[in-house]
């Protein structure tokens, strides 16, 4: 009883700081135990539970871990959460906490206040951004963006998300493949893809391919080509540049022979139009990857 009642008038201070919230999830601090008459306890390795609460006296406590700590000059430090078995809860870190300490049978009081450091701890524990459904384009790999916006986000890459709760309200079972693929607006009133309704159902996948069109090329219009004829073929016979009657005149002064047959082609010949394409796998406008995800929970 007289060790009971010595526990009983223990006066607590308490001495925050911050670990690393994020890795750990642990709330470092250091206590000071001592009697009624200001002195420190016995060294030795006490039994403790540590509590959190909402409330400043009375109520339910929100969080509970029990360890030993070894306290020495009436000193000893302990790490909130630092038991796997009871780890803590930043979802109640959105409001005023008090920490209460009970050695053997007895509660300390008052409790004390958590000051304003604890409570990164919820800010260091990340919450799902944005809203069920939601599809994020990002350059952050699949780890740093979960890291910076919650695990609630996936690739979209085709894996299963069985169980989620996007799962259950379009009732499939596997998460849209959007690998490599451009991203297309749904039709709303219809007119703008002629392969889908404003009925067509969502995160579908639509082959690629090439409208009807034609090319234009002008053709080589009628022309005639002179071609300057030799041997035997009859021509024309000049002297001092007048034609003669025929190519045997024999007055006198200069003879100019010229001989001449002409080639009329009326129409382009046959003749065929490579294009060049460049041997290219598919056709694509300039663009950039990125990643894309899906809020699924």
């Amino acid at each position: 009883m007289k060790h009971q009642q010595l526990f009983s008038i223990f006066i607590l201070s308490l001495i925050f700081s911050i670990s690393a919230f994020s890795q750990s999830q642990k709330i470092s601090f250091q206590g000071t135990l001592k009697d009624a008459n200001g002195r420190s306890v016995s060294d030795g390795v006490y039994s403790v539970d540590f509590k959190l609460y909402n409330v400043e006296s009375g109520g339910t406590a929100l969080w509970v871990e029990t360890a030993m700590v070894d306290v020495t000059g009436g000193i000893y430090s302990h790490y909130l959460g630092g038991n796997p078995l009871d780890p803590l809860n930043s979802a109640i870190f959105d409001q005023t906490l008090f920490l209460g300490i009970k050695v053997g049978s007895f509660e300390l009081v008052p409790r004390s206040e958590l000051t304003y450091a604890p409570y990164t701890f919820a800010a260091s524990t990340v919450t799902c951004s944005g809203a069920l459904g939601d599809v994020k384009y990002s350059i952050l790999n699949p780890m740093q963006f979960e890291a910076a916006n919650g695990a609630c986000w996936v690739p979209m890459d085709g894996a299963a998300m069985t169980g989620s709760s996007l799962a259950s309200i379009l009732m499939r079972d596997t998460l849209p493949d959007m690998s490599g693929l451009f991203i297309r607006a749904q039709e709303y009133t219809e007119g703008n893809d002629a392969g889908r309704t404003t009925l067509s159902p969502i995160a579908t996948l639509q082959s690629g391919e090439a409208g009807p069109h034609s090319h234009t090329m002008e053709e080589a219009g009628a022309h005639t080509h002179n071609h300057n004829a030799s041997g035997s073929n009859k021509g024309l016979a000049y002297r001092n540049g007048v034609e003669t009657s025929d190519g045997m005149d024999n007055s006198p002064g200069e003879l100019n022979l010229r001989y001449v047959q002409p080639l009329v082609i009326n129409s382009g010949g046959a003749h065929e139009h490579t294009i060049n394409d460049n041997d290219g796998e598919e056709t694509r406008p300039k663009n950039m990857n990125f990643y894309i995800y899906i809020r699924i929970n």
